[in-house]
């Protein structure tokens, strides 16, 4: 049984995934848009629901565009990969998809380190490493 592949076809499909998130615009006007709910408990514990959920869109966008940009570089690799296949490129091409979740899992995890760090748009003293999405406290904030 052979395997047949069309080389040029696997690097147009890649180019064409890794174009799929260019357009971030949607993801950029979201990051500049605040909540402004008042200056008392509940209104502070809204801004912070409302903060968080545009974070977590703005962040799904960032880690959709980091997974098709490195799947693109891949693909293409393995492509190249292909145009002579033996026992080594065989092994080549496995660990380029083996090193292809380490990779996109340790981009992923340092985006969301540095959107961790510079979430702060609330009074308080600086808690970077809660893991709650903000450089603020996880509490209720007098205001």
């Amino acid at each position: 049984m052979s395997t047949n592949f069309d080389t040029e076809a696997i690097k147009a499909s890649a180019e064409k995934i890794g174009k799929i998130m260019d357009d971030m615009s949607a993801f950029q006007a979201l990051k500049t848009q605040w909540p402004n709910a008042g200056k008392f408990e509940t209104a502070v514990w809204l801004e912070h629901i409302i903060d968080d959920r545009r974070n977590g869109v703005v962040a799904h966008g960032e880690h959709l565009q980091t997974v098709l940009h490195d799947l693109r570089a891949t693909l293409i690799s393995i492509a190249d990969g292909f145009k002579n296949t033996d026992d080594d490129n065989a092994k080549s091409i496995l660990q380029s998809i083996q090193g292809l979740e380490a990779k996109i899992s340790g981009e992923i995890a340092q985006f969301d380190q540095q959107t961790e760090a510079a979430q702060q748009n609330t009074a308080g003293q600086a808690t970077p490493d809660d893991g709650d999405g903000y450089n603020d406290p996880a509490q209720s904030q007098s205001v």
